[in-house]
């Protein structure tokens, strides 16, 4: 039997749990792999049976006991589901459709699809991992997709991980005294960004969609952003701000949830491999016609933020159960007019998924409206995958396929070399 995490979940764990189930999708993390070799069903089978046992997140599910307390349990070894979806079907609508099944957590935290010679892609097999934002974020997802196609029986099975304390847990007591930026309820509502439909929380849906800038262009954009002493991160967040106005309704100001990796900054640091929801969440606010007139030394001034504010992660303050509701409904709440942030950036790097992976993309499923638009961005093969997720009708389907459009347009422009 695989170790399971078989504890109380944290602060993060379980607010992503009372989350789950209070929106209609649920606060799950999907993400597809493009892969360049066939797949087969069985050795798949093996593969997630393998996976299971080195990671003890993935072993667990997730139950509220009769204290009102959401606690890890060990899953019975059968309750991952695997599907294979048969040739012909197209890996986008089978990506749309799992977006919109929850999980049982009660059963499993995890979910896997196969699709064979998807008819919108020119692979032989495409991936699809679903999961509990709980023990999924977008790093953690690139590990498990990782695992999944690079771990086999010839090689053996990587040796499993010990369960982990939750991240509060081992984060330091208190923050350095760098004050970092301000919370996003504290920002003036003229600020905000406006809804560009209001609905009630039970009436939203998730949408989402893909873009690749090709490797030519990528390297170019990393070339300029070490001439212009910044990081890709920070020109892609450049690159939104400068997008927002694709968004009716839209600020100058513009506001960034970003996650990042905590595993190595708590102590004792967590094995890089491991996953769960060992990720934090900066928030820097960009200023659009600042963006607009010198994109790199707006690039620069919120590279700046983002290090200031990660540099201050520390543990919450006291909480419980009736702590974690009461935040949840704030969030979740159905007469929401604007925005809390513009934003959800997730920028997971280079990821390395072996010699066959093509592509990977992924989204957080967000139907709250916290933020107007979700991109992620997965440096695969030497191109760069982006993921643009929305909250309907909060904002729009065509508002938020004109912002995917600008936003490669914008990364494409901030690679042109520097003029001599």
């Amino acid at each position: 039997m695989a170790a399971s995490l078989d504890r109380p979940l944290g602060f993060t764990e379980a607010l992503c749990a009372e989350w789950y189930d209070a929106i209609p999708d649920g606060l799950q993390v999907v993400g597809a792999l493009a892969w360049g070799e066939p797949i087969a069903a069985d050795d798949l089978r093996a593969a997630v049976a393998r996976v299971r046992a080195r990671h003890p997140a993935l072993a667990s599910c997730i139950v509220r006991g009769a204290d009102d307390v959401w606690r890890f349990a060990t899953a019975p070894g059968d309750r991952v589901e695997l599907r294979v979806i048969p040739a012909g079907s197209a890996w986008r609508d089978r990506y749309a459709a799992a977006l919109a099944e929850p999980l049982d957590l009660t059963r499993a935290l995890w979910r896997v699809e196969l699709v064979v010679d998807p008819a919108d892609a020119p692979e032989p097999a495409v991936l699809i991992v679903t999961a509990c934002h709980a023990v999924l974020d977008g790093i953690s997802l690139a590990q498990v997709l990782h695992d999944l196609v690079t771990d086999d029986a010839s090689t053996g099975s990587r040796a499993p991980l010990a369960p982990c304390a939750s991240m509060e847990d081992l984060l330091p007591a208190h923050a350095p005294a760098t004050a970092g930026t301000p919370a996003p309820g504290t920002v003036p509502e003229a600020e905000c960004w406006r809804v560009e439909q209001p609905a009630p929380a039970s009436a939203r849906t998730f949408g989402f969609t893909d873009r690749t800038v090709d490797a030519a262009v990528v390297r170019a954009l990393h070339e300029r952003a070490r001439a212009e002493h910044t990081t890709l991160a920070a020109a892609l967040m450049v690159a939104c701000c400068r997008a927002r106005t694709a968004v009716p309704g839209h600020r100058p100001l513009v506001g960034f949830n970003v996650p990042f990796d905590l595993r190595s900054r708590v102590t004792p640091p967590i094995p890089a491999a491991t996953v769960g929801a060992y990720f934090g969440r900066a928030h820097v606010f960009g200023d659009g016609p600042a963006a607009d007139r010198d994109p790199w030394a707006a690039a620069r001034t919120l590279d700046d933020a983002l290090r200031a504010d990660i540099a201050t992660a520390a543990p919450p303050p006291a909480w419980d159960a009736t702590t974690v509701r009461a935040l949840v409904a704030g969030l979740c709440r159905d007469d929401r007019t604007t925005f809390d942030l513009a934003y959800l950036l997730t920028d997971l790097g280079r990821v390395d998924l072996g010699p066959h992976a093509s592509g990977m993309w992924c989204t957080t499923v967000q139907t709250t409206g916290v933020e107007a638009l979700v991109v992620s961005a997965a440096g695969v093969a030497g191109a760069l995958d982006l993921g643009i997720g929305w909250p309907r009708p909060l904002t729009g389907d065509a508002t938020a396929t004109a912002f995917a459009d600008a936003l490669v347009a914008g990364v494409h422009a901030l690679a042109q070399p520097l003029s001599h």
